[in-house]
């Protein structure tokens, strides 16, 4: 069964982020650094299995890129969305646009996935949706690795790569001017020389 993170504040999950963005990058993150920035409740340390499922901090409770990105306000909201979409790999697969998703439909997820008690799973779709509030999901899309991308534009999609071992034949077709001058073809096809077939 898949363990999704919760916490019973979910009032508070704003403040949490919105610490981030205050303080200055912690070596560690733990409950002695929670308490430092003021959240002292036991509660509290529920938002550190938050952090770590949607890979803000290591297992070590060391802060990692996405922490690090957060902490611009430009771009924190857009940080927040790759972090998620790539947290929660298997909701976004079935739902591209689970962030979305209605109450219902994410309890029937989490309940057939997890098997936890319907208390439990109200507090991770609680917990979901606010994050999500957080975030901004436009123009970020999970790729077939799993792993979040920014499109560059409307309907832009990625390209895939080439596997190791492919050769990739190109045909070009070029219609060439009627005339008698030999000379005309001879600089056609030099030009061809130096351009296609030149090594940088």
């Amino acid at each position: 069964m898949s363990e999704f993170p919760y916490t019973p504040l979910t009032g508070k999950i704003g403040k949490y982020f919105d610490k981030i963005q205050e303080v200055a990058v912690p070596n560690k993150v733990d409950s002695n650094w929670l308490k430092s920035v003021g959240f002292k409740s036991g509660n509290d340390t529920y938002v550190l299995r938050i952090w770590r499922f949607i890979g803000f901090i290591d297992n070590s409770g060391v802060p990692t890129d996405f922490w690090r990105e957060y902490k611009n306000p430009k771009e924190a909201k857009k940080v927040l969305a790759k972090a998620i979409m790539q947290g929660y790999q298997e909701l976004f697969a079935t739902y591209p646009d689970a962030y979305k998703k209605d109450k219902e439909t994410l309890y029937a997820f989490f309940s057939s996935k997890s098997g936890k008690a319907k208390s439990v799973i109200n507090k991770m779709v609680t917990t979901f949706i606010n994050l999500c509030n957080l975030a901004d999901f436009e123009g970020v899309a999970l790729e077939p690795s799993g792993k979040p991308e920014e499109k560059e534009g409307e309907g832009a999609r990625k390209i895939p790569p080439i596997p190791q071992g492919v050769t990739l034949n190109v045909n070009i077709q070029l219609t060439l001017p009627a005339t008698d001058d030999a000379s005309v073809y001879d600089k056609i096809f030099k030009a061809l020389k130096e351009h296609l077939l030149s090594r940088s």
